[in-house]
């Protein structure tokens, strides 16, 4: 007799629906379901599927910081796969924060303090920018971060850090920010590898010039000193001779540099003016005292801050009453129009010798 057509829907094959993989072979034991069923099935499967799911969110205390696994246990993250998800950056192992809020500077560093050991504590560039130390752009210091061992302590060998080894006689170490870290004296000397000669003596000045760091010329020279041979130390010895303590920005810094290298006389730093009754008039970033000359560097916030700009022009205006001229240098000064710069101070020191 011949076979009629049935009205109920085909036979599918689940693993074909679902995987889209090929027909099992003949002869091999297969389980058949309507159309509809794997439909279903596969549509549960995708809805229940961790990789394929929004993220759960972290609690409160975890999404705006970052933290270790330790610390996700202690706050109830029970699933690592948690952890491995797209939304988290893994700078090194075992530590975690958010892709949308990056920690910078001083808390991307502050991230790694659960993977230091014993004998082990931040230094180099990453120690400079604890101790809000100026860097290069190039050169932002906190990535990767430097760690240091004292032996016997083993080098730090993880993604993320640049490992380091030195002796319990050459370590100088302080807490900053709740962590062990490099002696800004320490860091400098650190750095003297990293950085160019300019770099070290912007270092330099800021390391003389901060009040956190609290440093002077001679911890700088005891520094190098105990290092002795350290890699950089021929740059770092002609830094040495080139810092000084009163400079405000590393833009003064190259400036001062500037003029020295000009064979130009070299001007006091942050002197105060005072009117002929002995009050105290204004601060001078750089003066000539005998040529009654005053350099001022301006950067961009002394145009943008109203507040500022008057109180810079009353202070000018100050000056002038009392015989001193004044240069105001910005940025430009410094870089593309240096020259234009050093010949008008040039010509003012002469004229008023």
């Amino acid at each position: 007799m011949e076979q009629t057509t049935s009205s109920r829907t085909a036979p599918l094959d689940v693993s074909c629906s679902i995987t889209g993989g090929a027909s099992p072979a003949q002869g091999s034991s297969s389980v058949l379901l309507p159309t509809g069923s794997v439909c279903s099935s596969a549509r549960r499967l995708r809805r229940t599927d961790p990789w394929t799911m929004r993220p759960r969110p972290l609690p409160k205390s975890l999404s705006a910081r970052s933290f270790d696994v330790h610390a996700a246990d202690r706050e109830g993250v029970v699933h690592r796969e948690r952890l491995r998800r797209s939304d988290l950056v893994r700078p090194t192992r075992s530590i975690r924060w958010h892709q949308q809020r990056p920690p910078t500077g001083v808390d991307r560093i502050r991230a790694f303090r659960p993977v230091l050991g014993p004998g082990q504590f931040i230094s180099h560039l990453s120690a400079a920018v604890l101790w809000g130390l100026p860097l290069p752009r190039d050169r932002p210091g906190d990535d990767p971060v430097h760690v240091t061992s004292i032996r016997p302590s083993a080098q730090m060998r993880r993604e993320g850090v640049v490992g380091h080894r030195t002796t319990e006689g050459a370590a100088m170490v302080l807490t900053r920010w709740g962590m062990r870290t490099s002696a800004p004296a320490a860091a400098w000397v650190e750095c003297g590898a990293l950085l160019d000669l300019d770099d070290l003596v912007v270092l330099g000045d800021a390391v003389l010039s901060s009040r956190a760091c609290a440093t002077t010329v001679e911890e700088l020279a005891a520094a190098l000193a105990v290092r002795g041979r350290c890699p950089g130390a021929r740059r770092l010895r002609a830094a040495l001779g080139l810092v000084r303590r009163g400079s405000g920005s590393p833009q003064e810094t190259r400036a001062r540099l500037g003029i020295v290298r000009a064979g130009i006389a070299e001007p006091e730093l942050q002197v105060e003016i005072r009117d002929e009754a002995g009050r105290f008039v204004g601060r001078a970033d750089f003066a000539y005292r005998r040529e009654r000359i005053v350099i001022e560097y301006e950067g961009d916030h002394h145009r943008t801050d109203p507040a500022q700009w008057e109180s810079d022009l009353r202070r000018y205006r100050a000056f002038a009453r009392l015989g001193w001229a004044v240069l105001r240098w910005s940025r430009s000064d410094v870089t593309t129009h240096r020259a234009a710069a050093l010949e008008e101070l040039a010509g003012l020191l002469r004229r008023r010798a």
